[in-house]
């Protein structure tokens, strides 16, 4: 069963191995009870994936014999959902509306909903959490998890296996659930900054890694033991693993923007046509919102380029993330993204960098290209935007005559930080949490970052960026600056 959400580093995902399975059977056999009544999941029932475009509520449900089955039923704003409602061993759709405080499920292929009230502002995960063969929706809210066995009881009504709410893991982005020990009844794991880590007391085991992309889970074989899988958003495919850690399965299904699930979907047709194929996103730009945009988000984040939500806004730390690609890649420094980026995307890469064994964390600072890379371990982990200085003339107040504009080149250290907004009372200008590498020179926040070289001197970044760079930057941190590092010949 599956539901989806969002950040991290570069995909990939870690197949739990049958002896994980053992392993984890083993963590969570002294906190939970036998399952009431046998799960309608059995060996040889193999799950397969499916797809729902949020654009115009249409679902394709998949079926392991690859045929697919399409149909209408929620639209914009809702989590979609797979689960078996009724026990029949078919997946059905279901829309959680978080803004509503609702959930809506279809059971079999005819158009018959039912609607139950359920808590608003949620992180929903489908699950048989009592192992009686039917599917319920289970909620993350305020840093826990609220697991329900009956379907829009609430958290006032919870009388299964866990009365009492689970802690979730910092920063969980989203839920996802399965019976990954074997045993009948599904657990339920977090996903946060890209760990897949199942939760509850007693019950800690690490699942995988899929980075910035959406977790599945299904028994992807038919061997009884549900793993993992993810969604990689740009690129419209999906990875699929076995619980004996064989290579993986892909399948590409659908185009950027849909939102996976995952389920045993054998008895609903499969005589539609799957939906068109396509990797990337069309053309976006500040003010655009939707699944677009998160999957763009998501993309700009795999390659170290954004540090925001993954919201589906487009709003500026999205259009900034968007102008760094530019830079890097050499293009107009535009704000906004253009189709033909989506191709250009393919072949993303950093330019040449300086090699510094004995500095595994620094900052380079590439005034050429007006971007800054974090190394931590020798690997670079971000890539942020800058505007130096501009090369102008300016009359210095503090010095009584005209100065030039420009961000002294060469290696330095960080050796002094001011937290927080700090204003020269002389001439009135405010800088944020400025990190100094000279008396006079500070990478420092700003409310303006052009996409060019402006500053009188200092290195601009924007105020998010340097809230973020709170927790990865220390004073005598070095700090190098440079026009652009040399391609050495042959």
């Amino acid at each position: 069963m599956s539901v989806h959400g969002s950040k991290g580093r570069r995909a990939r995902v870690i197949a739990v191995a049958r002896t994980c399975a053992v392993v984890l059977a083993l963590v969570l056999a002294g906190s939970s009870p036998a399952p009431a009544a046998a799960a309608t999941t059995t060996p040889g029932t193999s799950y397969s994936v499916g797809l729902f475009n949020p654009a115009d509520g249409r679902w394709y449900l998949r079926d392991a014999a690859g045929g697919t089955t399409a149909l209408v039923f929620g639209g914009e704003g809702g989590v979609p959902l797979a689960g078996d409602w009724d026990g029949d061993g078919v997946d059905t759709p279901g829309v959680y509306r978080p803004d509503e405080g609702r959930l809506v499920v279809r059971n079999g292929p005819e158009p018959i909903s039912l609607v139950y009230p359920m808590p608003a502002g949620g992180q929903p995960v489908v699950a048989d959490t009592n192992g009686d063969g039917r599917d319920t929706v289970s909620l993350g809210r305020f840093g826990r998890l609220y697991v329900m066995d009956g379907l829009g009881g609430g958290p006032e009504a919870l009388n299964g296996r866990d009365p009492l709410p689970i802690g979730l893991p910092r920063g969980t982005e989203q839920l996802v659930a399965g019976d990954f020990d074997g045993d009948g009844v599904d657990e339920i794991a977090a996903v946060h900054h890209g760990t897949v880590e199942v939760v509850g007391p007693g019950r800690s085991a690490l699942l995988g890694y899929v980075g910035s992309d959406l977790a599945v889970a299904g028994d992807w074989n038919g061997d009884g033991i549900e793993t993992l899988g993810a969604y990689d958003a740009w690129h419209s495919r999906f990875v699929l693993f076995g619980a004996d850690g064989s290579t993986p399965a892909e399948v590409e299904y659908g185009s950027a923007g849909m939102l996976p699930v995952a389920g045993r979907f054998e008895g609903l047709g499969g005589g539609d046509e799957p939906p068109a194929h396509r990797a990337g996103v069309p053309a976006l730009a500040e003010g655009d919102r939707g699944p677009l945009v998160a999957a763009l988000q998501r993309e700009l984040a795999r390659h170290n380029l954004y540090r925001g939500s993954i919201d589906g806004e487009f709003d500026s730390a999205t259009a900034f993330a968007v102008v760094t690609f530019h830079k890097v890649m050499g293009l107009e420094r535009t704000f906004a993204w253009e189709e033909a980026d989506s191709v250009l995307m393919e072949n993303f890469g950093l330019p040449p960098l300086p090699e510094r064994p004995d500095e595994p964390d620094r900052l380079e600072v590439d005034i050429g290209r007006q971007v800054m890379f974090l190394f931590k371990d020798g690997v670079v982990t971000e890539i942020v935007p800058i505007s130096s200085g501009g090369t102008y003339k300016y009359y210095s107040v503090r010095q009584g005559a005209w100065v030039w504009a420009g961000t002294p080149r060469g290696d330095y250290t960080l050796f002094r930080h001011s937290l927080g907004w700090q204003c020269d009372p002389l001439t009135g200008w405010c800088i944020y949490n400025a990190w100094n590498f000279t008396p006079y020179y500070a990478l420092h926040g700003y409310l303006s970052v052009p996409a060019y070289p402006a500053s009188h001197g200092c290195v601009r970044i924007p105020t998010w960026e340097s809230d973020y760079l709170e927790d990865h930057l220390y004073l005598g941190l070095p700090i190098h600056l440079w026009d652009e590092y040399p391609v050495e010949e042959g």
